[in-house]
């Protein structure tokens, strides 16, 4: 190790210089020289390792639909019930059906009388039962849209196999129910069921159609509605107009055994 004072080369890992005393200290040197080395290697290092892609939990397939991470598409419908003639018609329609009972019943006790005299039983009591339904409905039927502030709210689930109707019980408002939507379909799937029921808990009812049963549909696009009928039940599915198609070809190409009408 030379000496910077006198000269003198000494011996390695000396130091005081043998000559003239003075300190031997090259660890600064040293140090700079490692720090340029260490720079200089960190520089030639090649970065192997794959980086992680994000991971996306819930996708939009359209305006208003949501895939979540359990492959559930969801989407949320609000009815102007003012506007929207689906529901009370479909509430005619049942309350209808019930109330022709007593015209049927009347019917077969009147068979005695002859053919005639039963059907003539049977019209005047079934146009009796239409005119007190229709008047009912019509007094009833603005108080119910006054209850629920105009607005009918309900949640669907759907996937390759069949579709869920769920009617809110609560009148939250769309974008309250677009929310629950949204942080459902973003968790991962072992919890994004029990999540979902628990957050859903406010619905009143839910009907689930199987595609795999399903016997006919009828689209009715002005009203925004998809009927989706089995055996013995119905089912209406709804979907706004930016998502209506979107709907109609994901059940209508799972339905193979249905037939489809569009009104």
């Amino acid at each position: 190790m030379i000496c910077t004072k006198c000269g003198l080369d000494n011996p390695v890992g000396s130091t005081y210089c043998e000559n003239c005393g003075a300190a031997l200290s090259t660890a600064p040197a040293n140090k700079e020289v490692d720090e340029k080395e260490e720079l200089f290697q960190s520089e030639l290092v090649i970065d192997t390792e794959p980086k992680a892609q994000p991971v996306h939990s819930k996708q939009l397939l359209s305006p208003g639909i949501i895939q979540g991470a359990d492959g559930i598409l969801r989407w949320a419908y609000e009815m102007n019930m003012w506007k929207n003639p689906t529901l009370v018609i479909t509430i005619w329609k049942v309350l209808l059906l019930a109330a022709m009972v007593p015209a049927l019943l009347s019917f077969f006790l009147s068979l005695g009388d002859g053919i005639v005299a039963a059907l003539s039983v049977f019209i005047q009591i079934a146009a009796l039962v239409v005119g007190i339904v229709t008047g009912l409905m019509l007094l009833a039927y603005p108080l119910i849209a006054l209850i629920y502030g105009g607005k009918y709210y309900v949640v669907f689930e759907m996937d390759d196999k069949s579709v869920k109707h769920i009617q809110m019980q609560k009148q939250f408002n769309k974008s309250q129910v677009i929310a629950m939507i949204t942080v459902i379909a973003g968790l991962m799937t072992g919890d994004s069921q029990t999540t979902g029921v628990g957050m859903l808990a406010g619905s009143k009812k839910s009907m689930l159609s199987s595609f795999a049963k399903v016997k006919k549909i009828v689209v009715h696009e002005k009203r925004n509605v998809i009927y989706v009928n089995e055996q013995f039940s119905r089912n209406q599915i709804y979907a706004d107009p930016a998502d209506f198609a979107f709907v109609i070809e994901h059940i209508i190409s799972r339905c193979t055994k249905a037939k489809v009408t569009i009104r």
